[in-house]
């Protein structure tokens, strides 16, 4: 069984951002809407009645929110987690004493630009 956190950050585990990972962030974003209009509706405008009573419409267009920024945050993350998965591993493969060195020195290879004929620039 998975803890909360390997859910909800699955790059600390080295895994992907996944189906779980995903509805997590759904449930997480419904229930912030729902309380923000809690907020608005029922705490700001003293009509709580409202809230309740607007549910049947309310719901539904929370739902298509929070969906809509799920999805775009999970297309996203599926490249963040699989860049920093690379950069954690890059890290790990110079040793607790070289890591820093060991990265920064293959990150500046990546970044230097190549000539023309394939040789990097000195």
């Amino acid at each position: 069984m998975d803890r909360l956190g390997d859910i909800a950050f699955p790059y600390r585990a080295k895994r992907s951002f996944g189906a779980a990972s995903f509805a997590l962030l759904f449930l997480v974003l419904l229930f912030e809407i729902e309380i923000l209009f809690l907020l608005a509706l029922g705490v700001i405008a003293h009509r709580f009645d409202l809230f309740v009573d607007l549910q049947p419409t309310l719901l539904p267009v929370a739902c298509l929110i929070a969906l809509a920024a799920a999805t775009v945050f999970w297309w996203r993350a599926r490249r963040w987690t699989r860049t920093k998965i690379e950069l954690l591993n890059v890290w790990a493969q110079g040793g607790t004493a070289g890591g820093g060195a060991a990265y920064g020195e293959k990150l500046a290879l990546k970044r230097m630009p190549k000539r023309v004929d394939g040789m990097r620039e000195s």
